[in-house]
């Protein structure tokens, strides 16, 4: 009688299955660790609204991001959710995370480096890239999610 060792499986396909399930986590967690350095980032860095007299600083960014980002990260769970269970799928999700950390790295680049826009006589400075660039990178996030699922149909949903 032999003791079961570590590595013994039940099935020949159960190494394989949980090598594709180590992967699909480690890229999830890769998709939704690159929206949140940029969310950081943009919310550090990005230029501040300027207004008024006093030409008071507020950091728009680091308000309104934060939320971008989490429909973004909801947006990019539900599709790697749905990416879950066949080791065929891999490359699809891989290639949405890379997307994903593709669209909010761009984001993060132009909301951080865009000019302002200066008005009025004080005058007041709209940083317009750094209030709408998270708010697209989330709107991109979806469809690219919607788009490896397509993918994932073609490959054979079984």
């Amino acid at each position: 009688m032999t003791t079961p060792e570590p590595n013994d499986y039940a099935t020949p396909g159960a190494r394989p299955a949980a090598t594709a399930e180590l992967s699909w986590m480690l890229w999830t967690v890769v998709g939704i660790g690159g929206i949140w350095v940029a969310v950081l980032l943009l919310s550090l860095l990005a230029p501040d609204l300027v207004s008024g007299s006093e030409q008071d600083h507020l950091p728009v960014a680091a308000f309104t991001t934060w939320f971008w980002g989490g429909l973004g990260s909801l947006a990019f769970l539900w599709a790697t959710s749905r990416l879950r269970g066949s080791a065929r799928w891999q490359p699809i999700w891989i290639g949405l995370s890379v997307v994903t950390l593709g669209i909010w790295a761009i984001a993060a680049i132009l909301g951080i480096t865009l000019p302002v826009t200066e008005t009025g006589t004080d005058p007041t400075r709209i940083p317009f890239a750094a209030i709408f660039a998270p708010v697209a990178a989330a709107m991109l996030t979806a469809p690219a999610g919607a788009v490896a699922n397509v993918f994932r149909q073609g490959s054979g949903s079984g």
